[in-house]
């Protein structure tokens, strides 16, 4: 197994974050492929997602976005290809969001 860390702070609050959590939610199931599920809280939510090979969470609150994925031995071959998806797409995310605020 081969681990992702990825850690993204930000200034836009948890209801916008929860928001932008919500999209990534989406879009992962559709393009990727992921089963999503979400467990929301009072200061975070964490989602958990799966498919054959890949699982994780996304642990998002009012000032950062953390992820952590688990890759399978025939994804971890994948590992720098995903670590430089993962970190373009969510920061394209947040940036985004950033400047409608």
């Amino acid at each position: 197994m081969s681990d992702i860390k990825f850690q993204q702070s930000h200034t836009l609050g948890f209801d916008k974050a929860r928001e932008l959590a919500g999209q990534w939610m989406t879009e992962a199931s559709q393009k990727m492929g992921l089963n999503c599920q979400c467990q929301q809280g009072e200061q975070a939510d964490t989602i958990t997602f799966e498919r054959m090979g890949v699982n994780g969470t996304l642990v998002v609150s009012g000032d950062a976005f953390d992820l952590n994925i688990k890759l399978g031995m025939m994804m971890s071959a994948f590992k720098p290809m995903i670590e430089a998806e993962v970190a373009k797409n969510l920061g394209r995310i947040i940036e985004k969001a950033s400047k409608q605020a």
